[in-house]
């Protein structure tokens, strides 16, 4: 009935110190758990073994007959396990980080065949349509011509530039990690990217803290921006700046408490004496000072008048200005791309390109549902037409009757012409 529990070393003595071995020495039949442990443990070569502690009581029936006064006595027997199971924490977290960079790799692989397919035959379209004379048809807005790209082909077209990027430089990491035992590769360490360039900067970022920490705590200096200012740092050079708009805003505040008191307590406001404050009021009095040249012009044209189109110009004004452009651009992108998208869908309907295939069987019933009622409410209307139809009168009659022998005549010549077309092309 023993059990097996797995111990590490630093626990091995403090569970087996209390157990006294009383009569091993004299017995002559085993060896004191430390002495034990002291061998393992020059057997290893960073000082770590993994041991089994197996405990077995002694029982009564044994052949040997125990000491009196061991009645409690426990026998602890160390073995350590062999090298080729023992399996160490950073070797199982190598194996992982290897397969996982394994499959990023395969699944890099796939992607990128697939892009590179898609982009292919992407660009083939747009070479056959330039061949033909026409602007090759796009779906996505980053897809138009340099031209007609508007605001969000450009973000997607950055957007997607970048993330390629990355995917390359996560593919090549990817790489080199399962190339290797599992050594974690980080993006700094590689050739560049995006990423890469991202982690130099923080890095850099950190280490410049850092040293200018160091410098400060090694001169005695309270405050970061106390340093010269060359080796502030960051952090000095963020506390420079706010102390020195605070110090200008101080300095004009003073003054401006010198003109009250020498006016006698005559308010003075800020945008009287220099100063940031004063800056902000006089932007603040410009946008009320619009805003009431554009209640003023409402009254006069007797309807609403948008900031843009007040006769006075502010910052209101400006900035919608701006949005209605982006709005305009927006617009037109997307009716441009509007116009393609139908265009796509034409040259690739399913029912058109393969009919006996699922989305084109589909399509095909779908498209039929939706035109019978169409054609059921256009039948109805002819019939309503005819029921309302008049008989002629003589003179058309008479008129119709004459037109007919003459175009009689015409189809026959358009059938003869015809038929010595069909004849001369003949061999």
């Amino acid at each position: 009935g023993g059990g097996l529990v797995v111990v590490p070393p630093f626990a091995v003595e403090a569970f087996v110190a209390p157990v006294p071995r009383r009569g091993v020495g004299a017995r002559g039949g085993g060896t004191s758990p430390p002495s034990l442990l002291s061998a393992a443990a020059a057997d290893e070569r960073d000082g770590i073994i993994d041991a089994v502690i197996e405990e077995d009581a002694t029982s009564s029936s044994s052949s040997s007959s125990p000491d009196p006064s061991d009645v409690a006595y426990r026998r602890y027997e160390f073995r350590t396990v062999p090298k080729e199971v023992r399996k160490r924490k950073r070797d199982v977290v190598r194996e992982a980080l290897r397969d996982l960079a394994s499959l990023s790799l395969r699944d890099y692989n796939w992607r990128s065949s697939v892009f590179k397919k898609n982009e292919a035959e992407r660009q083939m379209e747009e070479s056959l349509a330039r061949m033909m004379g026409e602007d090759p048809a796009f779906v996505r807005p980053m897809d138009a011509a340099e031209g007609k790209r508007g605001p969000l082909g450009e973000a997607e077209k950055q957007l997607v530039d970048w993330l390629s990027s990355v995917i390359e430089e996560e593919g090549n990491r990817a790489r080199r990690i399962a190339e290797t035992d599992g050594t974690l590769v980080r993006p700094i360490e590689s050739d560049g990217g995006p990423l890469a360039d991202l982690e130099r900067d923080v890095v850099s970022f950190v280490e410049s803290i850092r040293t200018a920490e160091r410098e400060r705590w090694r001169e005695g200096k309270i405050r970061p921006k106390d340093l010269e200012e060359g080796r502030r740092g960051p952090l000095g050079e963020a506390e420079a700046r706010a102390v020195a708009a605070l110090e200008e805003i101080g300095a004009s505040e003073r003054m401006r408490a010198d003109a009250i008191r020498a006016r006698g307590g005559e308010v003075v406001r800020p945008i009287d004496v220099p100063g940031p404050l004063g800056e902000v009021e006089m932007k603040v009095l410009d946008l009320i000072e619009a805003e009431r040249q554009r209640a003023k012009d409402r009254e006069t044209a007797g309807r609403l008048v948008r900031p843009m189109d007040a006769s006075s110009q502010s910052a209101l004004g400006d900035a919608e200005r701006q949005a209605v452009a982006v709005f305009n651009r927006l617009k037109e992108e997307e009716k441009e791309r509007l116009y393609n998208i139908k265009k796509v869908l034409e040259e690739n309907r399913p029912m058109e390109a393969d009919r006996k295939s699922l989305l084109g069987l589909t399509e095909a019933f779908a498209v039929g549902l939706l035109r019978g009622p169409q054609l059921f409410v256009k039948v109805v209307d002819r019939v309503k037409e005819l029921m309302k139809s008049e008989k002629l009168d003589v003179e058309d009659e008479e008129r119709l009757m004459r037109l007919a022998p003459s175009l009689n005549a015409s189809s026959t010549e358009m059938k003869d012409v015809d038929s010595d077309l069909e004849t001369r092309s003949t061999p």
